[in-house]
């Protein structure tokens, strides 16, 4: 299936589908993409903004900044109610860099990634995606502070943005290699399966953050698919409220899927 082709099938069901939608897939190998609809689109990131803050972390890691097992502590003003690790009867003490970096990717744990963001400082963090070609990213406030969503602070991303993270660790572009090896180890671990992966047949590596706040859904990743590797940034938002689970996952799910099937099998199911 040629680009126009997918980008008028995926168009199809992105105009059908009650919500704004943005999508960006291209080869990695040759950078060229498949399909490009609205990618330069920002977007309020949610939890997909821990991508280059995990990044911005392991560059002050490498530079000689901050040590991996240095022991942080959580503030108080960090803990945010929906921890799964950090909760009121288990390690509240703190974590080593490490750790809260792990749990901060592959759980999305938002106390983990406050406890990062008091470390590294929005100015910091902003300046580094700046640093690395980031137009349309940056962080203005902690997670689920919407005291500052509502004075008009929030985080920011694109589906190019994404891909320029992607890229530039699929190249080999940032970090150095172990550091690069830390950052996929704990993107391929990701818990997420409702998003990119949901209807995929076949064992399929993928490297990928998702996030999602009430109406919005987003999930972008690189898919090592031999012998075409890709990435694919779905973001979706302004949907239906949240009944139970997300239609914006299905969403993304069966356009993940029309993807993988024009990359594999030249668009036949």
């Amino acid at each position: 299936m040629d680009r126009t082709s997918l980008e008028t099938a995926l168009n199809a069901v992105m105009d059908a589908f009650p919500a704004q939608t943005a999508l960006y897939c291209v080869d990695l190998r040759s950078g060229t993409p498949l399909a490009a609809i609205r990618e330069n689109t920002q977007v309020v990131s949610a939890s997909t903004i821990k991508l280059p803050v995990l990044c911005c972390a392991l560059q002050d890691v490498m530079d000689g900044r901050l040590s991996l097992d240095q022991v942080l502590p959580i503030l108080p003003e960090d803990f945010c109610d929906d921890t799964r690790v950090f909760e009121p009867e288990y390690r509240q003490d703190g974590a080593s860099l490490w750790e809260l970096l792990y749990w901060m990717i592959v759980s999305s744990d938002n106390t983990a990634t406050n406890a990062v963001l008091s470390l590294l400082g929005f100015d910091h963090i902003n300046r580094y995606c700046a640093s690395i070609g980031l137009t349309q990213s940056c962080v203005q406030r902690k997670m689920l502070d919407f005291e500052a969503i509502a004075q008009g602070r929030n985080n920011y991303t694109s589906p190019a943005d994404q891909y320029r993270v992607y890229e530039l660790l699929y190249h080999g572009r940032i970090l150095n290699k172990p550091l690069r090896k830390v950052a996929f180890d704990f993107l391929g671990r990701s818990r997420s399966f409702e998003s990119l992966q949901r209807y995929l047949p076949d064992p399929v590596t993928v490297y990928h953050k998702p996030g999602g706040l009430d109406h919005l859904s987003h999930d972008a990743g690189i898919f090592l698919v031999e012998p075409n590797p890709y990435y694919l940034g779905v973001f979706t938002w302004d949907g239906p409220a949240l009944d139970g689970e997300p239609q914006q996952d299905r969403l993304i799910g069966k356009l993940s899927r029309m993807v993988y099937d024009a990359v594999t099998k030249g668009g036949n199911p």
